[in-house]
């Protein structure tokens, strides 16, 4: 996957290509992501504080340890991205057409402890993509959006799970 700011049409591009190379596009923009940035940290952190700790309930967490066991999520290694390779935009397929979907809606639900997250993102016209992201693809996500966020210069602010709740429930950002 890649995600990458577009300076003429001010909008985050986020490209993904699956094994079988089958090439998607979204299109998230300043107000989407403003709606969608922090839950989508919340969830990925969360998921990573399950793989950093499986044995630990976030209940179980001393209220000064949780910013550093989130932080410690966040910045873990993810030994199954490459950061560096280049993005192979070459497709086989492209399902949702030529046009990256321009994301309208997203519903963002966590999966089980350890276990990613679920995401299905909507156009206007009724397109739509179902993903189901690990927690270290959840994390790379974070991670990409990130730069992304950086290069835009939209005013975000990295935004810490100071708290992680218990369990995150399902969001709907329209």
């Amino acid at each position: 996957m890649q995600v990458s700011y577009d300076t003429n049409a001010d909008r985050v591009l986020w490209r993904l290509r699956t094994f079988g190379g089958e090439l998607f596009g979204l299109w998230l923009t300043r107000r989407m992501l403003q709606r969608l940035w922090q839950p989508l940290q919340d969830m990925a952190t969360q998921a990573g504080i399950a793989r950093v700790a499986p044995h630990l309930q976030p209940a179980q967490v001393l209220p000064e340890a949780r910013e550093m066991l989130a932080q410690a999520a966040r910045e873990r290694p993810l030994p199954s991205a490459n950061f560096k390779l280049p993005f192979d935009a070459q497709a086989v397929t492209r399902p949702l057409g030529a046009e990256p979907l321009l994301v309208a809606a997203v519903d963002l639900t966590p999966g089980a402890p350890g276990q990613g997250l679920a995401m299905r993102l909507r156009d206007p016209q009724g397109r739509s993509l179902n993903l189901r992201l690990s927690d270290d693809l959840a994390t790379a996500l974070v991670r990409l959006i990130e730069q992304a966020l950086a290069e835009a210069d939209w005013g975000f602010a990295r935004a810490a799970a100071a708290e992680p709740a218990p369990a995150l429930p399902a969001s709907s950002l329209n």
